[in-house]
């Protein structure tokens, strides 16, 4: 019955989805109060050096923005090829074309900033490798089999978290060159697997697939940038973070990525999901923090 009533609602016209979002973010703002404890908690340890007005503006803007993307989202049931490819532009997409030539697969970073549900929609038609996208399936199976549908339909192919090495053994150095996206900013599950540093101010643990894909395979990493130019367009502008990972020493490669995407939320802080909660692990005494690197030095200073 939900999926029914979402694929019907996504044939709504954008104007009208938008003007429906400014009421749902009322509503999750000022009734609901929806995870208002994890959005506020995230944005004043991130920000420390901000008022506390300065706080609840993010914090205002945010419920706006999620509530936009949140519509958007479900405007991918039924949005069109034309029209998905004229609301996410896509830059720099030059940067791909000497790994294509050479059949050289990619990786592609990124964090969970703007809308990268369109992102993944419209990511295959415009890259010149064939895109695949690593994802963690959802517990309700027939809203996992319908969205992973829904956003396969351009050409994208997905492949749940589980399957991925299996993926990567059999494919990334096939005939065909591919793009693997990957979303490195989630909450890894094991504190203790994972790779500790000091992002936004907090200790963060980060999942260390997208650097050990990158050596194992011997893959140039690209860093999709998500900008908002206006309320239901966005754009994609690609930076090239190496072509020779194995050049660089131990998690260089992805506190390059986490570099770029503290760059970005600072810049615009209400478009990265901060409903999500991030922070769930305290670092194990076992664990080392791992220094960054001079820019998040200059995000201190700056403070």
């Amino acid at each position: 019955m939900a999926l029914f009533f979402l694929r019907s609602f996504s044939h709504l016209p954008f104007a009208i989805l938008h003007a429906i979002s400014g009421l749902l973010a009322r509503v999750a703002s000022d009734v609901a109060g929806y995870r208002r404890p994890v959005i506020r908690g995230n944005i004043e340890r991130s920000f420390p050096e901000r008022s506390e007005a300065e706080h609840r503006q993010i914090e205002r803007l945010y419920y706006r923005h999620f509530a936009d993307i949140t519509l958007e989202s479900i405007k991918n049931f039924s949005v069109s090829d034309a029209e998905a490819r004229s609301r996410m532009g896509h830059e720099h997409v030059e940067v791909f074309e000497p790994f294509f030539q050479a059949g050289r697969s990619v990786l592609v970073a990124g964090g969970h900033f703007n809308n990268w549900e369109l992102y993944a929609m419209t990511a295959n038609q415009n890259v010149p490798h064939d895109v695949m996208a690593v994802y963690k399936r959802l517990s309700n199976k027939t809203m996992d089999e319908a969205v992973r549908e829904s956003r396969q339909r351009f050409g994208l192919e997905m492949v749940r978290t589980v399957d991925s090495q299996a993926w990567m053994d059999a494919h990334v150095q096939g005939e065909r060159p591919k793009a693997v996206v990957m979303g490195f900013d989630q909450s890894p599950a094991d504190p203790v697997k994972s790779w500790w540093n000091t992002f936004l101010h907090q200790e963060t643990a980060w999942y260390f697939g997208l650097e050990k894909w990158a050596r194992m395979y011997d893959l140039p990493v690209i860093y999709g940038h998500i900008k908002k130019l206006k309320r239901g367009r966005y754009e994609t502008h690609y930076e090239l973070v190496t072509d020779a990972p194995n050049a660089l020493p131990e998690g260089a490669i992805l506190q390059r990525c986490i570099d770029l995407l503290e760059a970005d939320i600072r810049e615009t802080p209400h478009q990265w999901l901060w409903s999500h909660k991030r922070w769930k692990h305290a670092r194990p005494e076992t664990m080392p923090l791992n220094p960054r690197s001079e820019s998040e030095s200059k995000f201190r200073d700056d403070a």
